[in-house]
């Protein structure tokens, strides 16, 4: 008995040493495709885990969403939001869990042999929830798997990331890629959606892609489906610390992946899918404020704007100096910079920096 708990501890979450045979899969998902690919595409599907989104107040302005401060220049503030700016309700992924080859009509089989780490699953131990949208993509490196880039910030001569180029500070993000997003099953909160979904313990409804009105999932690996709701209706939610309610009760869905394929329509490539193979940074989520160093960043080809600090409560007197991402880049992003304050914002109490009475020479607002 000593010696088969020996094994069991060295295999840990692998193949167990000293047992012939694969180890088979927690569960199988099968994807079938519609429409009409692009020429000579090398189509493969890939579930992807998601990962928390905190939107971006600014990039909820205007639109008929939250009011444009009257101080700014409209036109300022439209250019660098749709420079910028992905869905505020979009999936956002965190990592490729299972890949396979797609033939259009076909089914293919996605075996998940593992269970979603910690950093795609939100909640506690007694209750937490992983979600993932089913990409269906054109891999044209050829290397089998989804490959997922990062917005290119501006260079950073002072701060985070030390001063490398224009990543996300790490150095080990690519800015780049060159698989091409042509369907989901999961693109935004803002239309009908169907997820796969893993969970552990008991249910708690949060905003972590929200399907208010909905049954829970069962506990363990499901097909989950939501009709969606309104742009609206996620603000006027967000404003009442509430979760929005699904426009159509009826399309809600809770299934086994045994029950049946999940199906998934192609469509033209466009900006808003290509955000499928975006991810955010983990840290600090989408708001990301910077110190402005006495050195320009570089704006080569990059859409700027000086807008007030968005606020849901008073209008702030706070400037920000608003930098979107270059247009030849594979993902969207802003940058904040903010003469006094700190990673988190303009309002956390001690400032970490203040050049509110010495701007550095290139500021412009």
């Amino acid at each position: 008995m000593k010696r088969v708990l020996a094994c069991i501890v060295i295999a840990g979450c692998g193949k167990l040493q000293g047992f012939s045979g694969d180890v088979p899969p927690l569960a199988t998902i099968e994807v079938t495709a519609t429409g009409s690919p692009p020429v000579n595409a090398d189509l493969r599907v890939a579930l992807v885990w998601g990962r928390q989104w905190l939107v971006e107040p600014l990039c909820l302005e205007g639109s008929g969403g939250l009011p444009l401060d009257p101080r700014d220049d409209p036109n300022a503030v439209a250019a660098v939001i749709a420079a910028g700016c992905r869905d505020p309700f979009g999936f956002v992924p965190a990592r490729d869990a299972a890949d396979a080859p797609l033939t259009i009509g076909m089914p293919a089989s996605l075996e998940l042999i593992t269970l979603p780490g910690a950093d795609v699953m939100v909640g506690d131990l007694t209750a937490r929830v992983a979600y993932g949208s089913l990409v269906v993509y054109d891999d044209q490196n050829h290397d089998g798997t989804l490959n997922i880039a990062v917005p290119n910030r501006p260079p950073d001569f002072g701060g985070e990331g030390g001063g490398g180029g224009g990543g996300m500070g790490s150095g080990s993000d690519d800015t780049m890629t060159k698989d091409v997003v042509v369907g989901a099953s999961f693109v935004t909160m803002l239309d009908r959606d169907t997820r796969v979904t893993y969970r552990e313990g008991a249910f708690i409804q949060s905003g972590f892609y929200p399907r208010a009105g909905c049954d829970a999932p069962p506990p363990g690996f499901s097909i989950d489906a939501a009709s969606g709701f309104t742009r609206q209706a996620a603000i006027d939610a967000t404003l009442m610390g509430t979760v929005p309610q699904e426009t159509d009760l009826s399309q809600c869905v809770q299934r086994a992946p045994a029950t049946g394929p999940v199906t998934v329509a192609l469509t033209t490539p466009s900006r808003t899918l290509q955000e499928l193979a975006c991810r955010e940074r983990n840290t600090d989520s989408t708001v990301r404020y910077r110190e402005p160093d006495a050195q320009a960043p570089d704006l080569t080809d990059r859409t700027t704007a000086c807008v007030h600090h968005p606020s849901f409560g008073m209008p702030s007197d706070v400037i920000e100096f608003v930098v979107a991402g270059r247009t030849q880049d594979s993902c969207v992003g802003l940058t904040h910079y903010i003469l006094k304050g700190c990673r988190e914002g303009p309002d956390c109490g001690t400032p970490d920096w203040d050049h509110s009475l010495a701007p550095p020479s290139w500021w412009p607002c």
